[in-house]
């Protein structure tokens, strides 16, 4: 008798602590996006990959040193969609009026248990300050310049 009291106890400490990891889950998943100040490389880069996947190329090209598009006679920008790509910011280090972000990307494609698929990479985007304002100084994903 007393290894079932014993047993039960043990069962209700793991169902409760099933239920907060369940509970923590959900209130993760449905946080927004931490917003960050548009003045940091980090807001920068936020914003240069909303406008990626928003399918802006104007406004993308924007947080781009304008020196590197000199002379080339055209951009691509590779075909992303809001609902096929997620950007994490991993990490920043800054250094002076230079900055490096590494992100985290992750694409997918595909629909059903079988037909689908996904890839998942780091990036590092090099910045500099200028003017108080952050812009990335080396050609970043997936942008493709022809020079």
């Amino acid at each position: 008798m007393k290894m079932d009291r014993h047993s039960r106890i043990v069962l209700m400490v793991i169902g409760g602590v099933a239920v907060v990891l369940i509970a923590v889950a959900i209130v993760v998943a449905v946080q927004p996006p931490q917003e960050f100040d548009s003045g940091t490389p980090e807001g920068t880069v936020q914003a240069y990959f909303r406008a990626i996947l928003d399918g802006d190329e104007d406004l993308a090209l924007s947080y781009i040193d304008e020196e590197l598009l000199v002379g080339c006679s055209r951009f691509e920008l590779g075909y992303v969609t809001p609902d096929s790509a997620r950007v994490v910011i991993a990490k920043t280090e800054i250094d002076g009026d230079e900055a490096r972000v590494d992100v985290v990307i992750t694409e997918t494609w595909g629909e059903g248990p079988f037909g689908g698929g996904s890839n998942t990479f780091d990036e590092t985007l090099v910045m500099t300050r200028s003017d108080g304002v952050w812009l990335i100084s080396r050609v970043p994903w997936p942008v493709d310049l022809i020079c």
